[in-house]
């Protein structure tokens, strides 16, 4: 008998492994994600992952990256914001915040109008409560960059544009006049700011 229908039915019975792994793990991936999710909004801190045979291949057919990366995005942007004994020391609190501030701008940069909004108001949040430095913009300056990059993602945001005209009477409060800012380096969402506080928080 030849080799080849043996190589051909080998061959088929290997792809049919493959498509019923795949079929598993991107199961797999639709469950994780809707539990994953009602945790998250309970509070709990979560991952978003998946621990089958294939699961990366299953992410990237399904096209989860930009999905995932915004989920875990405003995982961090929580953490950031809540601080708490669980961060530990001040230099892990600061990496869990620039950890947070790197996964929004790149969230941010998406192309996904909405979503790139809601990182960039987020983003926002965090920037005006860091520390400044002497060379660079005010972390008011940059908060601002972030919240006309949210207006520019989508016009219509309206936690985009509440936090910008509360930064604004804010600063104008202060006798400050911020100039535009090319280093905001991000878009991003958030909640809207109390009164006469500092720009919305929160998730």
């Amino acid at each position: 008998m030849r080799a080849g229908p043996l190589l051909a039915a080998a061959a088929l019975a290997a792809l049919a492994v493959v498509a019923g792994l795949l079929a598993h793990a991107a199961g797999a991936w639709d469950e994780r994600l809707s539990d994953d999710d009602a945790r998250f909004l309970a509070g709990e801190r979560v991952a978003w992952t998946v621990d089958a045979p294939l699961a990366g291949v299953a992410e990237r057919l399904v096209g989860l990256g930009d999905d995932l990366a915004a989920r875990r995005a405003l995982a961090l942007h929580r953490r950031a914001e809540a601080g708490g004994a669980d961060l530990g020391s001040g230099q892990e609190r600061q990496g869990v915040r620039s950890a947070a501030e790197a996964a929004l701008a790149d969230v941010a940069q998406g192309t996904d109008g909405s979503r790139s909004a809601q990182a960039s108001v987020l983003l926002g949040t965090l920037l005006f409560e860091d520390a400044g430095t002497p060379d660079g913009p005010t972390p008011a300056e940059r908060a601002l960059g972030a919240f006309e990059n949210a207006l520019a993602a989508e016009a219509g945001n309206a936690e985009a544009a509440y936090d910008l005209e509360l930064l604004l009477r804010l600063l104008e409060a202060r006798g400050e006049r911020p100039g535009t800012n090319p280093g905001a380096g991000a878009r991003g969402g958030g909640r809207r700011g109390a009164g006469g506080g500092t720009p919305g928080r929160g998730y």
